[in-house]
């Protein structure tokens, strides 16, 4: 598996798990399929320079930074600003058309921003197809991304 899907996923885990241990994220990375060893954990998480904060149920869990989560939000906008040419929903379905070249960007920012909310997102070179977990999470991602791109 390549670095950045592995990133990805352990981006994602963090938004749905607690995880306290790098061997924590060895275990639930198995139990997807995705074979790993502590030590590459340990190099991912130098490199997404992930922090420990307060667990809800006591002791410390990995989390994404604060500023890494207000720089993809600031980055997010200036990017749908620029490359955004339309959005629309059907259930729980976003599509967003880009111009060309932009989609794989746009993908990547909107996953990250909308990661506990999405179930999966897809993209080619001009589109991006994101699926919600909900169609209340559909309306909510739609309104959000209109309202960032303000020239939809």
């Amino acid at each position: 598996m390549r670095k950045k899907e592995r990133h990805r996923i352990i981006t994602q885990l963090l938004s749905e798990h607690d995880v306290k241990k790098q061997e924590d994220f060895v275990e639930i990375l198995a139990q997807q399929g995705v074979t790993v060893t502590q030590a590459t954990i340990s190099r991912d998480i130098k490199e997404m320079k992930l922090i420990k904060v307060p667990a809800q149920n006591g002791g410390y869990r990995y989390s994404i930074p604060r500023k890494e989560q207000e720089d993809v939000n600031e980055k997010l906008t200036d990017l749908l600003k620029e490359a955004v040419i339309s959005v629309d929903r059907m259930e729980k379905f976003i599509s967003v058309k880009t111009l060309p070249g932009n989609a794989s960007a746009c993908a990547n920012l909107l996953e990250k921003q909308f990661m506990k909310s999405l179930f999966t997102i897809l993209n080619d070179d001009d589109s991006v197809l994101m699926i919600a977990r909900t169609e209340e999470d559909a309306m909510r991602i739609q309104q959000d991304i209109t309202e960032k791109s303000q020239n939809v």
